[in-house]
């Protein structure tokens, strides 16, 4: 086992017991712990590392990072610290929620999740991991999607998530390494010169590649080393091929992204291994076109909210991409109420185009409200978005809406408000005079309202609605067309 000799970044909380699920396509082998480290735990007693086929365990450590400009990363970043037992040089990652079964659906018969969150970083992040991991037999890859929930009241810009991977290509003969980069492929890779393992290793960012590297040196010290792998998962650096030997350390990241208070972004990578380059470039497509075919979750791109002329909150969202997208259970709560269920939007399945969607709260008490969207796969797996807040002002003065639609057939929509309570009466005449229908006739308070009007039995034509409350009176045409 590798030695190096580094300040401990610990908390003195750590705990060294650990769950680890082991993916096995039956040619390659992965193992994962429930606190975001991939390969070994800290002093390699426990999992079986990134083995493929018969040659040696190829992972000395990996594992989740994520962090900004200003405080650096977190996460699971090793090598190691030496002493009894090894410690690695940054472990922030504590588990919250186990793992759950192996599950399996049409393109993957592995697949589990695991839900973790960085309580044990000196500076903390305050966000939620949730793990999701994905193989197939005979797949020479392995696919982990990372939703990070922002659980703080900070909004973190410049945002980026990364893998770091100690690969030990040969295991012992890990100094004979080489690396390389394949940037159109969003690859990290590394491979061994010498006859311990023919094979080549590396990281996909399913993402994006937009900060990365492959390097012997160990970045930083005590007090920058957050800071300094932050700067190497920002920006490229040395995405030549070399053909130098080292004991070499990828650094793979994705972003920037913009985290604000309770929102969520979804990161995802992928493990690939081939028998030589052009394998691991074949592996690497194959693992974007699976992913984005079969995983990539639905990205939703806006969710807004406004209050329209009559009271009503409207909710417009817009998704880029759909995958088993069921559709949108809205939700509302006020100040002082939980979330309940409003209503539901169809979505549009499985799609690659910009969709929209609109849905309209009626009928409003003024206050202060918060919407979210819960978004349901057909398999009745679901995602929350992000809260929105919007304020309904009392009404200030009475109006009465234009009919909608307006010509109409069979029916129509009335709105109005009215600043005060009392008694209001809304009827439709004809052109003649004669009343034809009686909408509304009782005492309502002060708000937003509407009705509708259906003229099944009337003959097309010119017709008039009139508002009264009080000494309020207002009167409007609509026209029907059969």
């Amino acid at each position: 086992m590798k030695k190096f000799t580094f300040v401990l970044l610990l908390l003195s909380s750590f705990t060294f017991s650990q769950t680890i699920v082991n993916h096995n396509t039956g040619t390659l082998t992965v193992s994962l712990f429930n606190n975001g480290y991939i390969g070994h735990n800290f002093d390699a007693t426990q999992g079986n590392g990134v083995v493929f086929g018969s040659s040696p365990d190829a992972m000395f450590t990996a594992g989740l990072m994520f962090g900004d400009n200003v405080r650096g990363v977190n996460g699971m970043v090793g090598s190691f610290v030496q002493g009894t037992p090894q410690l690695p040089i940054i472990a922030d990652l504590q588990n919250v929620t186990p793992f759950t079964p192996f599950t399996s659906d049409p393109n993957f018969n592995q697949i589990t999740e695991v839900v973790m969150n960085d309580g044990l970083a000196p500076l903390q992040y305050g966000v939620t991991i949730r793990q999701k991991s994905y193989s197939n037999t005979s797949d020479k890859f392995v696919i982990l999607t990372y939703r990070l929930t922002n659980n703080s009241s900070n909004t973190y810009s410049n945002f980026r998530v990364g893998i770091f991977a100690d690969w030990d290509v040969g295991a012992a003969a890990y100094l004979n390494n080489r690396r390389g980069m394949d940037i159109p492929r969003n690859l990290v890779y590394q491979y061994l010169q010498g006859t311990q393992d023919p094979n080549y290793y590396g990281i996909v960012a399913l993402s994006g590649l937009t900060g990365g590297t492959s390097t012997d040196i160990f970045p930083g010290t005590t007090t920058t080393i957050r800071n300094e792998i932050y700067l190497l998962i920002n920006s490229i650096y040395d995405s030549t091929s070399s053909t130098r030997l080292g004991d070499f350390r990828s650094f793979v990241g994705s972003g920037p992204y913009t985290l604000s208070p309770g929102a969520s972004l979804d990161v995802a990578f992928a493990i690939v291994v081939g028998t030589n380059l052009a394998d691991l470039q074949s592996s690497a497509d194959v693992a974007a076109l699976k992913y984005n075919n079969f995983i990539l979750p639905v990205e939703l791109t806006s969710f807004t909210a406004s209050v329209d002329l009559n009271g009503n909150v409207v909710l417009n969202w817009t998704t880029a991409t759909e995958i088993n997208n069921h559709g949108f259970e809205v939700e509302r709560r006020s100040i002082s109420t939980e979330y309940i269920p409003i209503g539901f939007v169809k979505g549009f399945g499985t799609t690659s185009e910009i969709k929209s969607y609109t849905f309209t709260d009626r009928n409003l008490e003024p206050g202060k409200f918060f919407y979210r969207l819960k978004q349901i796969d057909f398999n009745g797996v679901h995602e929350y978005s992000n809260e929105i807040e919007v304020e309904v002002s009392p009404v200030s003065a009475f109006s009465l809406s234009q009919n909608y639609p307006n010509p109409f057939n069979p029916s129509t929509i009335i709105s109005w408000q009215s600043p005060i309570s009392g008694w209001q009466t809304l009827k439709v005449y004809d052109m003649l005079g004669n009343e034809v229908a009686t909408l509304v006739d009782e005492f309502k308070p002060a708000g937003s309202y509407n009705a509708e009007f259906t003229a099944n039995n009337l003959s097309s034509g010119i017709y008039y609605y009139k508002l009264q409350i009080g000494s309020f009176v207002e009167t409007k045409k609509m026209m029907l067309v059969k």
